[in-house]
């Protein structure tokens, strides 16, 4: 082989050639992230079972899971977190291990389980996929926290929608809640309790499915829905009537207000109270690139932005990227 190529270096020139043109051809296509790629060894199983205890987890669907998957090849570590309210089973693998139908054995071990008390939810078993993160985006506005989350989800639709930005996560609040603080003299006067109110509001806030109707064309869904999810509609739900007939509201007793559980859980930017939009990328996708469409998105905003938004860059692990790239390349 040499020795040809010593007699012909047109040919050896060309082949040379051709290896220079397909590395340059494939250069917009390579794929570049800080950490290498890794195929996930572990599955997660999670079940909710709301109100219970950490030892009554432990008992009840720890251990029952545990035993369930014990029969299973291929599986070197199993550790069962029991917390309040759910249970996270994490199993470790060998290389050995076949990712896809393992997963599915655990389910079905689980599913089989007969013995689970009947409050819990749907157990979900998954692989623990590891996904980068890329970059955050910190909103600071002088807003209510409600309207800070809103403007947030706005965002983040926007950025999904519009940007091809998958996995995007708001993060820097509590969970949203509706506090109904009661008159206790009111409801007395009107011959009212706190548990008749309750199941008044608890009645008229429902979302449930109701059936279907068939036609020869066309089959309908029907659904009955009564959500309250503002303010006045949960202000004008009626709890009750006077003497008279007239209907007691909601309002007429109580003084409704959009809040977070804990006003204590809240992110702080340049000494600001702001909502943080977390980045990721999966296996597949390219830091650099995710990383220029939420700045080409940043850039977007910040030219229709309400007065007092601030919209900034922060926490970006592309730059460790790209410094990388910087001195490979200087180095090559």
């Amino acid at each position: 082989m040499i020795a040809f190529f010593t007699r012909h270096p047109t040919a050896a020139n060309l082949i040379m050639l051709s290896l220079v043109l397909l590395g340059l051809s494939s250069l917009p296509n390579i794929k570049r992230e800080t950490f290498p790629e890794f195929s996930p060894l572990y599955i997660v199983a999670s079940i909710a079972y709301p109100g219970a205890s950490p030892q009554e987890i432990e008992e009840s669907l720890c251990m029952r899971m545990e035993d369930a998957i014990d029969g299973l090849a291929n599986i070197t570590e199993k550790r069962c977190e029991a917390l309040e309210g759910s249970a996270k089973l994490t199993l470790k693998l060998n290389d050995k291990a076949d990712l896809g139908r393992l997963t599915f054995d655990v389910q079905t071990q689980i599913n089989a389980i007969n013995d689970f008390p009947d409050d819990i939810e749907t157990p979900i078993v998954q692989e623990l996929n590891r996904n980068d993160h890329v970059v955050d985006i910190a909103i600071s506005a002088p807003l209510p926290l409600p309207e800070l989350k809103s403007y947030a989800e706005s965002l983040k639709r926007k950025l999904q929608l519009n940007y091809e930005v998958d996995l995007v996560e708001i993060t820097g609040f509590s969970d949203h809640e509706f506090s109904i603080e009661l008159d206790l003299h009111a409801i007395r006067q009107m011959g009212l309790s706190v548990n008749d109110i309750a199941a008044q509001v608890s009645k008229q806030n429902i979302k449930l499915p109701s059936g279907n109707i068939e036609t020869f064309e066309k089959e309908f869904l029907i659904r009955f829905e009564s959500r309250s999810n503002t303010i006045e509609s949960l202000a004008n739900i009626v709890i009750g009537a006077n003497e008279n007939g007239a209907m007691i509201r909601l309002s007429d007793v109580a003084i409704i207000t959009d809040k977070f559980k804990l006003d204590e859980q809240k992110v702080l930017f340049d000494e600001q109270t702001s909502a943080i939009i977390k980045i990721s990328k999966n296996k597949q996708d390219d830091a650099l690139r995710v990383k220029e469409k939420v700045q080409r998105f940043v850039d977007d905003e910040l030219k229709t932005a309400p007065l007092g938004v601030v919209i900034s860059l922060t926490n970006d692990m592309s730059s460790v990227l790209m410094d990388r790239l910087k001195m490979m390349i200087t180095n090559g």
